[in-house]
């Protein structure tokens, strides 16, 4: 049968009845990787004939053409971003089933995976996990932490089932579930215990040009908040700055230096407490976007999910 030409709309068929095969997801989900359908049939331990027809009897079925044939490669059309979007979300939903039926089968009574950006580790996350652990102590946990521009996307393949984090603009939040918190995180300037700042009367920001300041990576929310305040007052390009979203590594320097961070209140006021850290008495004129808890609208929520969210929301 005919594949019609990309620039020419597909007649509407039943989707509801189209087969696709394991074997085809893996095929475009590797095509998307690669590219080549040479490699592709490498990755998936076939011949290229082999992986060529899957393609063809794929494209008959849905009447488009999925790829146009480079002479060095494959270029997916628009109808084939749309497969390897759906096959990259088939795989990972597949291997989260296999992480659930492993962690089934060692005993636990389900598994969920909490993605968070720093602010709120130290209050909201620790007290809504124990709370959940104390009441369900074979469900597993597993929290990553990071910042909201990595968490989202992460998020959106499926490799979490909730991400605590900023809210996202209004054109990245398509598909999402979103509930608010009521209020955005104070941002806070740290040093070490000691610091010949420490003692100062109250600091501003132009006192603090000659330090090295520690910050998040370039593109992440908090980095742009913090040279949007820090540009405000012409010191962005004079600024001697080390990038990481590590907390480890950033209190490490910050003990064995006189360098400085910017990072959210709640994250200052729980390394003050051990002393590990001071908070230095500058006035910093941001505060970051509201927390949220941010799901997938179009993934069915596990009673595990369910009730986390739970104690999340009662904090």
């Amino acid at each position: 049968m005919p594949i019609e030409p990309e620039t020419t709309a597909p007649e509407l068929r039943n989707f509801a009845a189209l087969k696709i095969s394991s074997r085809q997801i893996t095929l475009l989900n590797a095509l998307g990787e690669f590219g080549n359908l040479r490699r592709a049939a490498t990755a998936m331990h076939t011949s290229q004939p082999a992986a060529s027809l899957l393609l063809q009897q794929l494209e008959e079925r849905l009447g488009v053409r999925l790829f146009d044939r480079l002479p060095r490669g494959m270029q997916p059309t628009l109808y084939g971003e749309v497969m390897i979007r759906y096959a990259q979300g088939a795989l990972h939903e597949f291997e989260h089933a296999q992480e659930q039926i492993a962690e089934l089968a060692r005993g636990a009574t389900g598994l969920v995976r909490v993605g968070s950006v720093m602010g709120p580790v130290p209050t909201l996350l620790t007290k809504a996990v124990l709370a959940y652990k104390r009441e369900h102590p074979k469900v597993r946990i597993s929290i990553e932490v990071g910042t909201s521009d990595t968490l989202l996307p992460a998020l959106l393949r499926g490799d979490f089932d909730v991400v605590l984090g900023r809210v996202p603009d209004q054109s990245d939040s398509h598909g999402l579930d979103i509930e608010l918190f009521d209020h955005g995180e104070q941002m806070r300037v740290i040093a070490r215990a000691g610091h010949p700042l420490a003692g100062s009367a109250p600091l501003q920001l132009a006192d603090l040009i000659a330090q090295t300041w520690i910050l998040h990576p370039m593109g992440s929310p908090m980095r742009r908040r913090v040279e949007s305040a820090l540009q405000a007052g012409g010191m962005v390009q004079a600024l001697d700055i080390v990038e990481t979203a590590s907390i480890l590594a950033t209190t490490a320097m910050l003990e064995a230096s006189d360098m400085i961070a910017v990072v959210p209140n709640d994250v200052a006021e729980h390394y003050a407490r051990y002393g590990m850290v001071t908070v230095l008495p500058v006035e910093l004129p941001i505060s970051m976007a509201n927390i949220g808890l941010l799901t997938l609208g179009s993934r069915p929520k596990s009673v595990a999910l369910t009730k986390l969210l739970d104690y999340f929301r009662a904090q």
